[in-house]
């Protein structure tokens, strides 16, 4: 099996402060479940962490600028880290992700690289 971090993209800025504790309650409530789901197949190498808008930018020569909610649809939110045997089955275990009871929302597949 290879690890997959699914990185979620864009959203709305304003959801975790704009969302009522009931509702807040019933969306994490079915992260749990889905979360538990993999860590039952033993599909789950990390549930990952939200990420907050906010954030800087440092290039190789030191320039650091604020990360801008212009690019919210480029914008990284938050990941997590399956296990699948392939691709495929990655992408297949996204589909089932609770990131996409959020609009517009993208997540990003990519195989983490084994260095050995």
């Amino acid at each position: 099996m290879n690890d997959y971090m699914l990185i979620y993209k864009g959203g709305n800025k304003d959801w975790m402060t704009e969302t009522s504790p009931e509702e807040m309650a019933e969306v994490m409530g079915k992260w749990g479940q889905w979360m538990g789901q993999l860590e039952q197949k033993g599909q789950l190498a990390s549930g990952g962490s939200p990420l907050n808008y906010e954030g800087k930018r440092l290039t190789g020569d030191g320039m650091v600028t604020d990360v801008s909610l212009a690019e919210i649809k480029e914008l990284v939110t938050g990941y997590s880290i399956v296990r699948a045997e392939s691709m495929d089955e990655a992408v297949h275990i996204a589909k089932d992700c609770p990131i996409f009871l959020y609009p517009d929302i993208t997540v990003e597949i990519r195989e983490v690289a084994q260095i050995e």
